[in-house]
């Protein structure tokens, strides 16, 4: 349920951490006052048709964001690009999600990357709370889509139409004055490309928005607070233009230090190097003096090698020989140590099976004495059994004579229960009794409780109803105030940033080229 006050707040908006051109989006003047109006008429569905970098796409989402809204936001457009803009419609889109995955995935939040009619078949008629136009800004273009589109709106929505005072459009500012000739309950702002606010099929919206002192006390501070906003963002950017700047010629003067110590090195570098070369010349020339010694020295020892080789091969056939020898008599000492083998095995088979048959005739020989001692025990345990049932049947009797007392007694105390039970019968009936007017005596006291009640939330109205108009008339004397020192922070920084906006601010069409934002 939404109040009759206006709640003007100073929100900050969390794609700028990812965006930041989009605070000089051609939108971004309309981004307070729209994120107020989303919190003072809680819709349940918002929709726009066009959105590009997001700029108002965004602003819905903040406001459901913070306020707790639960609201579904519908965003259509083809994101094939902008004229003049650095982006393809691929690079934005893919910029859009992540904004929207990165601070709004909570939220209820659907994108259709399609042509507006296309959009149509999935929103029913009647279910729009908010319709946001900005998209082709020719006059037939924005005819069409308010009227393909109305009859999605609701009983009581509210439609937005963006570039109704635009210097570049023409077409949807002369749609604009149009439209107002057609409707009764509108309201527009003149600032960043113009902000059409229509309530097409009601005036609830509209009265509501009227009684809570809106035109009176916020409609023109949105104006001067966007005006500002935009002085000091831009000073802001202008600032950070010029230290980036003063940042890049230090960053190049160090860097042309480096070069000159760089260019110094390698010259000296160079002299080494040629010293070098000389020396290494002279040293080659010394080692080939000696490789052709070592040569000499190679064929000489060449020719020992030869000689020796033959004496080498003529002493591996002899010990070819005997290591033959060798084998032959090592296979015969093998065969006779594997016959040794074998009849070692058969002699430790034997002894110990004869150990095995031993083993056995003892374990057997104790088994007979533990068999012997268990027969002898038996026979004890028989006996004290014996002894012990003589003893149990003479308990048995003892058990049976206290077991007819207790019987006799379970009577005398089953007559006495009876009795008791047709007392407690009595009581009960009084009890129920007493309850009964207990719980008309209950609802006699909730009746007076209630109507207590009701007298004091009507007094309790009536003292918010007090409250509120006060803290209006305090709000309305804070605002005039900030409004006045505003004005005279923007008077004075007009006089120190003028030579900077003269010098370095771009054209509308410079800056859209550029960065395809608002100036």
């Amino acid at each position: 349920m939404s109040n009759n006050k206006w709640i003007m707040t100073e929100p900050k908006f969390e794609s700028d951490l990812i965006n930041p051109q989009l605070k000089f989006a051609y939108w971004e003047g309309h981004r307070d006052f729209v994120y107020d109006l989303i919190n003072f008429v809680k819709p349940g569905m918002i929709t726009e048709l066009g959105s590009q970098y997001g700029c108002s796409l965004f602003t819905f989402c903040q406001s459901v964001k913070d306020n707790g809204l639960d609201a579904k936001i519908r965003a259509v457009d083809m994101w094939s690009g902008d004229i003049g803009a650095p982006d393809t419609g691929e690079e934005v889109f893919a910029l859009v999600n992540k904004i929207k995955d990165k601070f709004f995935s909570n939220l209820d939040i659907k994108l259709y990357q399609m042509r507006f009619d296309d959009a149509l078949p999935d929103f029913q008629d009647g279910s729009i709370d908010i319709l946001h136009i900005d998209g082709g800004h020719t006059f037939e273009d924005v005819d069409h889509d308010l009227k393909t589109w109305l009859p999605k709106l609701s009983e009581d929505g509210i439609i937005l139409f963006h570039d109704v005072y635009s210097d570049i459009d023409d077409g949807s500012c002369v749609h604009w004055r149009e439209t107002k000739k057609k409707y009764s309950n509108f309201f527009d702002f003149e600032h960043s490309c113009g902000l059409g606010v229509l309530f097409p099929k009601s005036d609830k919206w509209y009265n509501r928005i009227k009684d809570s002192g809106f035109f009176e006390l916020y409609k023109d501070v949105y104006f001067y607070r966007s005006k500002f906003k935009y002085v000091l963002n831009r000073f802001d950017e202008l600032s950070g233009l010029y230290e980036e700047r003063y940042r890049a010629i230090e960053h190049q003067s160090e860097m042309i230090k480096e070069r000159d110590n760089r260019i110094e090195a390698t010259e000296k570098l160079a002299e080494e190097r040629l010293e070098a070369i000389e020396t290494q010349s002279e040293m080659i020339k010394e080692r080939d003096n000696r490789i052709e010694a070592t040569e000499k020295l190679a064929e000489e020892r060449l020719e020992a090698i030869e000689t020796q080789s033959e004496m080498i091969k003529e002493r591996d056939n002899r010990i070819e020989a005997t290591e033959k020898l060798a084998e032959e008599r090592l296979e015969a000492i093998e065969t006779q140590s594997e016959m040794i083998k074998e009849r070692d095995n058969r002699i430790e088979a034997t002894e110990k099976l004869a150990e095995e048959r031993l083993e056995a005739i003892e374990t057997q020989s104790e088994m007979i004495k533990e068999r012997d001692n268990r027969i002898e025990a038996t026979e004890k345990l028989a006996e004290e059994r014996l002894e012990a049932i003589e003893t149990q049947s003479e308990m048995i009797k003892e058990r049976d004579e206290r077991i007819e007392a207790t019987e006799k007694l379970a009577i005398e105390r089953l007559e006495a229960i009876e009795t008791q039970s047709e007392m407690i019968k009595e009581r009960d009936e009084r009890i129920e009794v007493a309850e009964r007017l207990a719980v008309e005596r209950l609802q006699a006291i909730d009746n007076q409780s209630a109507m207590i009640r009701e007298r004091d939330e009507k007094i309790n109205a009536l003292e918010d109803i007090a409250n509120e108009r006060l803290n209006i008339i305090k709000e309305k004397d804070e605002h005039i105030a900030k409004i006045e020192t505003k004005m005279k922070e923007v008077e004075d920084r007009k006089a120190e940033l003028k030579k900077i906006i003269d010098n370095h601010i771009m054209s509308r069409w410079e800056y859209r080229k550029k960065f395809g934002g608002d100036i």
